[in-house]
């Protein structure tokens, strides 16, 4: 499917906006193949860090490099060939069915690829995600569940080796949560893409075999694996409310993480 190897590396990376600073000085790496989770309260920089990385927002100092190319150096095509967005809302209101939505995701190797291996990489792109029954399905006819499954499926039919998710379960119910991860972990493992995911499920973060970084105010306050987020007081730094552990009488079981409860 025309992948790279993959990996971001971002080096004292900082954005001020109409003389805000959005970011500032953050340096954090994700090895090919790696899930990185991105956690952090609202207005942290979580979503403008992504932004960045595809080539959104410009005019940030530092440096970004994907799969070993300097992004500055980067053309939009050349780009698109190396990372995919999953968006948080998927498109609702498109005139196309999903095959032909999947279709147009192979724009970045028009012109370098066959209509042969285009047709290939949407087909295991469909494959992978479990998408493939919905082919002749309008867009605007789908589930969230199953809008969200198109979109990881079109961001691997585009070839990328680095896939950024913002908040890829945010509107989805608990079925459809575990769905779209098992999607996530699947394509992850059976392709070797990088995986970026920005999230407020800390529990979903602390679950995965990956690293978590966390912002705030922009700026890189913690990076470390995930049963990091169960330290004393590293979530009441992050998210500015205090934190508890609750767990089962299972002592084999992961503790879940939520904050303490205001009396009502």
């Amino acid at each position: 499917m025309n992948q790279t190897a993959g990996g971001v590396t971002i080096s004292g990376l900082s954005l001020a906006i109409g003389g805000v600073t959005i970011l500032s000085g953050i340096s954090f790496g994700v090895a090919p193949g790696e899930i990185l989770y991105v956690i952090g309260r609202n207005g942290a920089g979580k979503s403008t860090l992504f932004k960045c990385i595809v080539g959104v927002a410009r005019g940030f100092s530092g440096s970004i490099t994907i799969s070993g190319v300097d992004s500055r150096s980067l053309r939009a095509r050349d780009r698109a060939r190396l990372v995919a967005y999953v968006p948080q809302s998927s498109p609702g209101d498109v005139p196309y069915t999903v095959g032909e939505f999947l279709r147009m995701s192979r724009y970045p190797w028009r012109g370098v690829s066959s209509e042969a291996e285009d047709r290939r990489a949407v087909n295991e792109a469909m494959e992978l995600t479990g998408t493939t029954e919905l082919s002749e399905r309008k867009m605007s006819s789908l589930s969230g569940g199953e809008k969200q499954k198109t979109m990881i499926a079109s961001a691997m039919a585009q070839g990328a080796s680095v896939i950024l998710m913002d908040e890829p379960t945010t509107y989805l119910d608990y079925a459809h949560q575990v769905e779209t991860m098992e999607v996530v972990a699947r394509v992850n493992e059976e392709r070797g893409v990088t995986m970026m995911i920005v999230t407020h499920d800390v529990n979903l973060a602390m679950g995965s075999s990956g690293v978590v970084v966390a912002l705030a105010d922009g700026r890189l306050l913690w990076t470390g694996e995930p049963r990091g987020l169960m330290e004393p007081g590293r979530l009441d730094e992050i998210y500015g409310v205090p934190f508890r552990q609750y767990r089962s009488d299972n002592p084999g079981d992961c503790p879940i993480l939520a904050p303490e409860r205001a009396s009502l």
